[in-house]
């Protein structure tokens, strides 16, 4: 006993597929758009994990150079002798 369905009953039968289908397309992108978040953070830290290194690297240089001038400056302020020296041979 198959009665016609109203054009009213076939609308709301139509919308609620749609609903059905909107609710399973969010699920769907919900999982995707958290694994790119997932990656796209992984991929951040990787740079600035990179950049930390390279940073620490120029900072052991400018540690070692300021140590290098520390101790020739401290030499020569002990021999003025070898300063003159150092003068005489430059020019």
């Amino acid at each position: 006993m198959n009665k016609p369905m109203s054009e009213k009953e076939k609308l709301v039968l139509m919308l609620t597929e749609i609903y059905d289908q909107l609710e399973e397309l969010d699920s769907v992108l919900e999982a995707s758009f958290s694994d790119l978040r997932i990656s796209l953070n992984k991929e951040e830290q990787s740079k600035i994990n990179d950049s930390a290194l390279k940073l620490s690297f120029i900072e052991n240089k400018i540690d070692q150079v300021n140590l290098a001038f520390f101790e020739n400056s401290l030499e020569s302020s002990k021999n003025p002798a070898a300063k003159r020296l150092e003068l005489e041979l430059g020019f």
